[in-house]
């Protein structure tokens, strides 16, 4: 369990460079190409695109770096695994934008981990 945790948090290390660089294509290459998003509050994202437009979004709005922790990683499956986490997105002059906590659904795909679904909810 620790390696998949540590495999993870490596994911998650990507995740943070994507996010801080704006980058939006690279974000959504940690996803699968038919991924859902169930953000708060708003309707259900597909796929990459939905992905992309979420963090484009989520950017326009004061987003700026985003710090995660992985709490928790367990197996469903020989090619899939849950991850429960936590966050923190914070904006330019380092307040919080958003905190909260997720749930994620990750895939094996060609040798890699992917998110399959992605959900989240704001404690802030």
């Amino acid at each position: 369990m620790a390696d998949l945790k540590a495999q993870i948090e490596a994911r998650h290390e990507k995740f943070m460079t994507f996010y801080k660089a704006k980058d939006a294509k690279g974000m959504a290459s940690l996803y699968t190409e038919d991924c859902r998003f169930l953000p708060p509050g708003l309707d259900a994202h597909y796929g990459r695109e939905g992905a992309e437009k979420l963090f484009v979004d989520e950017w326009a709005a004061g987003g700026k770096t985003m710090e995660l922790k992985v709490e928790e990683v367990g197996p469903m499956g020989s090619d899939v695994i849950y991850e429960r986490a936590s966050f923190t997105t914070k904006c330019d002059d380092g307040s919080v934008f958003e905190a909260g906590k997720s749930l994620a659904i990750w895939k094996k795909v060609g040798g890699e981990w992917l998110i399959d679904i992605d959900i989240y909810n704001i404690n802030k």
